[in-house]
């Protein structure tokens, strides 16, 4: 053998002897060795924040980014950053913490979490901590779900499986923070956020939004926001409140692009969006997917408009009416340019009696000058008769002086119609303060059969049956002059109705 040949053999006998001895320091305190990728690691340097959420893909380092966020806040300091570096203690509380993690069920628990061999590999948290003597737990399924350090911080399991069978069993504990794993039912959520109230806790969501599109409303303020991939970070009143940023399967390093696509292969245009780019899958499901925030939404007073409510008095106003016995009434106002545009400028989404209705209907309508298009287009149950009296509710609205007309009930057609107005440009602006419709917008998706979800969809239908029918312009003043059987002088038709009137 060669000097040089014997050279070579020695240098990689040195690097051997170095990765069996980090094999070994990793297998002894993992942590201080985790390199987050660039989503992992703005997630945790956003630890100021009281409630974060990391929404990504199938595959793309959620779990990994939460236990390392879990151990961290478990040991009071993140060892993989330098000791001088502020995210090393952003955000944790020093001292003996108590926190807790959610996942699916008690194998999910074993599996990811806190397995020891028994579902034949070791679970993420021990990977992760040094070895050392923990106080341990295991439940009724046998599967750890309390651990304890020396210094007596705690981390608890909990699953979703388990609050369905028991809701009560949330309510009863505090924690300094709490890992979200999965997507919990709000009910769950509400009952332990109670004990993050206690403490003054943080949380934070590792997920893929496959279900419970609440989340998203808790950290978006609106259906624009939804869509963004960006980073979004929100205070209140000075304090850290909310941040999310939103990752793909692509983000992950240690995945091959090959085997990415090919799992990318077997699923629809709706599972790639949630499991390979991390959007709610109930934003796949939306009915109106046509619906841009960004086209459709104003961003600030029409052309010879006083505010986003208020068109000018020359254009007609189209009403629809969704009323309810029980819930709310749903009402919308619609506003017809000259150039045919459709402009949904107010609402009402209101319960209360149809006296009442008619009036906030006039208010919005007849009182500040505007020409009701008429009849009121209404759902035709307003016409199913009282067993008792045999009135119904549209003898009331017609009482009241609001002069109704049944309503298409062809949701199918409905519905493809509104897509295809959706699709038109410069077609439908909607006014930005609609909380309601924004709401409904956002919210109005197809359910398991393929039927859109009859939930959250009042407004949506009462404007649905306003677009199944034609809704012209034409010009009040005008047409009102036409009427008293004067022609038109100057220029302005409100200048010679207003003359005419005299």
């Amino acid at each position: 053998m060669s000097i040089q040949e014997q050279e070579i053999l020695l240098k990689r006998q040195e690097e051997l002897l170095l990765l069996q001895k980090k094999v070994e320091l990793v297998r002894a305190f993992g942590l201080p060795f985790y390199r987050p990728h660039t989503k992992q690691e703005a997630f945790h340097r956003a630890g100021r924040f009281k409630r974060r959420m990391y929404r990504a893909g199938n595959r793309s380092g959620k779990s990994q980014c939460g236990v390392a966020e879990d151990c961290a806040h478990f040991l009071g300091e993140r060892p993989w950053y330098a000791k001088d570096d502020p995210a090393r203690y952003e955000g944790i509380r020093q001292g003996r913490t108590k926190g807790l993690i959610v996942t699916t069920d008690w194998d999910k628990a074993d599996e990811v979490f806190t397995g020891k061999g028994r579902s034949g590999d070791v679970g993420k948290i021990w990977r992760n901590l040094p070895n050392d003597d923990y106080k341990t737990k295991k439940n009724h399924s046998g599967v750890i779900d309390y651990i304890e350090s020396k210094d007596g911080s705690v981390i608890r399991i909990d699953t979703i499986k388990s609050f369905s069978m028991n809701p009560m069993g949330s309510e009863s504990s505090d924690y300094d923070w709490v890992h979200w794993d999965e997507p919990p039912p709000q009910a769950m959520h509400k009952a332990v956020n109670r004990g993050l109230m206690d403490r003054g806790g943080c949380e934070w969501f590792t997920l893929t939004p496959l279900s419970e599109p609440w989340i998203n409303d808790l950290f978006f303020p609106n259906v624009n926001m939804v869509k963004s991939q960006d980073i979004l970070a929100q205070e209140r009143n000075g304090r850290p409140i909310s941040w999310v940023v939103s990752g793909s399967t692509y983000d992950n390093p240690y995945l091959s692009r090959e085997e990415i696509e090919e799992f990318e292969f077997l699923l629809s245009d709706d599972e790639k969006a949630c499991r390979i780019h991390g959007l709610p899958l109930s934003m796949s499901g939306m009915v109106y997917k046509s619906f841009d925030y960004d086209k459709h939404v104003l961003q600030d007073p029409a052309i010879g408009w006083d505010d986003f409510n208020t068109p000018p008095k020359n254009w007609p106003i189209y009403v629809s009416i969704d009323p309810h016995p029980q819930t709310p009434h749903a009402v919308i106002f619609i506003a017809v340019s000259p150039h045919d545009q459709k402009f949904i400028f107010d609402e009402l989404f209101v319960h209360c009696t149809i006296e009442t209705l008619s009036e906030y209907i006039k208010e919005k309508t007849i009182d500040r000058g505007y020409t009701l298009a008429n009849p009121v287009k209404c759902d035709p149950m307003a016409w199913i008769p009282d067993p008792i009296t045999g009135s119904c509710i549209a003898d009331e609205f017609f009482r009241c002086g609001i002069m109704v007309e049944k309503a298409s009930k062809s949701k199918a057609h409905g519905i493809m119609n509104m897509e295809a107005q959706f699709r038109k440009d410069n077609n439908i602006y909607v006014a930005p303060n609609l909380t309601r419709w924004l709401y409904e917008v956002s919210h109005y998706n197809y359910d398991k059969e393929n039927k859109p979800a009859d939930k959250d969809d009042h407004l949506m239908e009462a404007m649905y049956r306003l677009f199944i029918n034609d809704m012209p312009f034409f010009d009040v003043f005008e047409e009102a002059l036409t009427s008293l059987g004067h022609e038109p002088i100057t220029d302005s038709f409100e200048e010679d109705y207003a003359d005419a009137l005299q």
